[in-house]
């Protein structure tokens, strides 16, 4: 009979790798969730659109291209802060809403923070990542204000599983957005109402495409009362940004298959064949 070869360092090396797979599913939250110190990001929209810039001027009706940039300004420890810009305007360059806003963001939540930025915000900026069928608000540079959005259903978007939200925007002080006109602020204040529909990928929390209808009106600045509607919009991604926000969320997707199944079934499989083999070579 052969001399038996120790079993113990191939069992120790075996439950550690066993033991690290265990450890590696909570792990992988604080190891995928942090927002990059460097993120940015820009998604364009097509919108049919009625606008005019005074409660008695002529309704004109125009296509117009809407561009959202989010772009981060620093970094203090888990805190970004963002600068998100909106621009929409005619097809000759003319602009009939924009504005600026700083938003201070929880980089591990990706929620607002309130005392930072300029304004105390609520909610979340970008979706979290692990999307739960709830109920969120969030508060990003789209709008002046926030929104409530809604699990609705899921739903396939080219072979994508999605969680379609849908969402609401109600008084919003869109005054910001106006201040181009001739009577805004003075004169008249601008508020906003908007319904959507937002398809986002739930591991990742890209939001893969997404569809607005809204109107903004005249308020009066001393009675608040509503004068005239001043803009009606109703916009979508364009194809370019659908396409490249799909392969965002497909990439982002397989990246969190990777470490959160694929690495912590790799090293169970690799303990448990590390002390097969250890016992087998302990029996020989």
């Amino acid at each position: 009979m052969g001399r038996q070869r120790p079993f113990r360092p191939h069992l120790f090396i075996g439950l550690g790798l066993i033991a690290l797979a265990g450890l590696l599913h909570p792990a992988v939250d604080f190891l995928l969730t942090p927002l990059p110190a460097g993120y940015a990001a820009e998604t364009r929209y097509t919108a049919d659109t009625r606008f005019r810039g005074s409660p008695t001027a002529a309704w004109v009706s125009a296509p117009l291209i809407a561009r959202r940039t989010d772009q981060t300004l620093t970094v203090s420890g888990g805190i970004s802060i963002i600068q998100g810009d909106v621009h929409w305007i005619t097809e000759d360059g003319t602009p009939s809403y924009e504005h600026t806003t700083l938003y201070g963001v929880n980089r591990r939540t990706r929620m607002n923070v309130p005392g930072y930025g300029d304004a105390d915000r609520t909610g979340q900026f970008l979706f979290p990542q692990h999307v739960r069928q709830t109920t969120y608000e969030f508060w990003d540079p789209y709008y002046l204000g926030p929104r409530t959005a809604t699990f609705s259903r899921v739903e396939e978007v080219e072979g994508l599983t999605t969680y379609v939200f849908d969402y609401t925007a109600v008084d919003i002080d869109a005054t910001g957005g106006y201040t181009f006109l001739p009577d805004v602020p003075e004169r008249y204040r601008a508020l906003s109402d908007g319904l959507g529909t937002l398809w986002i990928e739930p591991l990742s929390g890209v939001v893969v495409d997404f569809e607005d209808e809204g109107v903004s009106y005249f308020v009066d600045a001393k009675t608040d009362e509503r004068v005239a509607d001043l803009y009606h919009w109703s916009p979508r991604y364009t194809p370019e940004t659908r396409a490249a926000q799909l392969a965002r969320a497909r990439a982002a997707r397989s990246w969190h298959m990777a470490l959160e199944y694929w690495l912590p079934a790799g090293l169970l499989l690799a303990g448990l064949l590390w002390v097969g083999i250890g016992w087998r070579r302990h029996r020989s």
